[in-house]
């Protein structure tokens, strides 16, 4: 027996069985991580693009860029949706 009794027991790793690791876990998982690559990548692209125009361009570009970063922001969110469903 060892001299710390049960208690040496309760540092074993145990998953929790009600959620066991799966590989739609796994993958739902990496699509909300992807999800959230793609919101943030599109937003900052959108921004940047905007802030790098000229001062004469930019007025003419701001909805095109607003588009541009919506519509990035929007499939982010729908992939980063169908990870958490998954997951």
């Amino acid at each position: 027996m060892s001299p710390l009794g049960g208690a040496a027991l309760a540092a074993v790793f145990t998953p929790n069985p009600d959620h066991p690791s799966t590989w739609s876990g796994f993958f739902g998982l990496a699509a909300f991580v992807i999800g959230c690559v793609i919101a943030l990548v599109g937003i900052y692209a959108a921004a940047s693009t905007y802030r790098g125009l000229e001062q004469s361009r930019r007025r003419g570009q701001a909805l095109p860029m607003t588009l541009a970063g919506g519509f990035f922001a929007l499939v982010g969110l729908a992939v980063m949706a169908f990870g958490v469903w998954i997951y």
